[in-house]
């Protein structure tokens, strides 16, 4: 077995829908009491890809005697930290199904989240990329030809086309760097949909810089933070510990380092001092967390505060879908519009007006 082990492509990246499949097939397995390793190794064989690499890699690993959380901790490069430590701490308290349940629901949620963006943003560049494809075939074919022409007709050459002729003349230089750029972001995208950079670490900081987008990002990493300090804190992870991993998986700097402070004061017994320094937490999350330690509630609560952050990131997420695409729309079509109006009316017009004036 351990041949074949080594004969299994290691280090695939899998997607967050891979992962949901995966994290379903376990919980299915284990709610039904079957071997996991001869069940994920069945399904594996049966499929392709990376999802298949990673189920026959987990399968190989178990019936070698490997745990499940050893199993998933070998492959690093797929698994992210928090969804090793809930099945960690669900085989610990022998709710493992349970656990993988409530984790593949937040997954889902992330999924359908970057979804929703990606489909907002889909139409505007579209049309961005036939504007400015036309644009360079204008200045590669039309503005030559009229300068041309205003230089046969001995008529006086407009500033404008100075101009454009001008940028016509580098545009081997600048062509080509919207369409590398569209590149790095759609490789930027699709990188984000790997399940080893859920919930979004490091992923989304570029998009607090479109409109609305930093109140809803602030919402969404609050609804994970609260959803997986829930779920860890149900399955028995100690409490600084759950708090660090929760705030570690949030993807926010600021959030990251409140969590660590939170984290430290637990350990010092000194919560009293969190309150000021931690404004990386919304302050209804913070207060929770401070007058909830050591209760009984705490998971509870923390879940009813993730669904009113989920709904505050939901309704902004609608308000970016309907007004976003239309914002980019009118953005893209009055740039290129104006462009249009430089290369093609205003020489024109200004030809006319020069023949006009010769006959004169």
């Amino acid at each position: 077995m351990a041949e074949h082990t080594r004969e299994r492509p290691r280090g695939e990246a899998i997607s967050l829908n891979h992962l949901v499949a995966l994290n379903d097939e376990i919980a299915a397995l284990t709610r039904a009491g079957l071997p996991l390793g001869r069940g994920l190794r069945d399904v594996g064989r049966d499929l392709g890809g990376g999802l298949s690499a990673s189920m026959l890699r987990l399968s190989d690993r178990l019936e070698q005697g490997q745990s499940l959380s050893e199993a998933l901790a070998a492959d690093e490069q797929a698994f992210p930290p928090i969804y090793r430590a809930v099945v960690e701490a669900g085989q610990r308290s022998g709710r493992l199904p349970a656990a993988l349940e409530s984790l593949a629901k937040l997954v889902r949620e992330y999924d359908e989240a970057r979804r929703a963006i990606g489909l907002a943003f889909w139409y505007p560049m579209a049309v961005l990329v036939l504007a400015y494809s036309l644009l360079i075939l204008m200045l590669l074919y039309v503005v030559p030809r009229l300068l041309l022409t205003f230089e046969s007709l001995e008529v006086t050459v407009p500033p404008s086309v100075r101009m454009l002729a001008a940028i016509e003349g580098s545009v081997w230089r600048w062509g080509p760097i919207l369409p590398l750029l569209l590149l790095v972001l759609g490789g930027w995208w699709a990188w984000g949909g790997r399940a080893s950079s859920f919930p979004g670490k490091g992923v989304t900081s570029p998009m607090r810089w479109v409109p609305w987008m930093r109140s809803l990002i602030a919402h969404a990493e609050s609804a994970n933070f609260a959803d997986l300090l829930s779920i860890l804190i149900e399955q028995g992870i100690p409490y600084h510990r759950a708090v660090l991993l929760a705030s570690e998986a949030s993807g926010d700097p600021r959030l990251i380092r409140a969590g660590a402070e939170v984290a430290a004061a637990v350990e010092r017994g000194d919560l009293g001092a969190v309150s000021a320094s931690a404004k990386g937490i919304p302050p209804l999350l913070r207060w929770l967390l401070i007058a909830g330690h050591g209760q009984g509630g705490l998971a509870d609560s923390l879940r009813q505060i993730a669904m009113l952050y989920r709904r505050r990131a939901g309704h902004q997420a609608e308000k970016i879908k309907v007004f976003l695409p239309s914002l980019l729309l009118i953005t893209v079509g009055a740039t290129a519009t104006l462009f249009y109006v430089l290369t093609f009316f205003v020489p024109l017009a200004s030809l006319l007006r020069g023949l006009a004036h010769q006959q004169t």
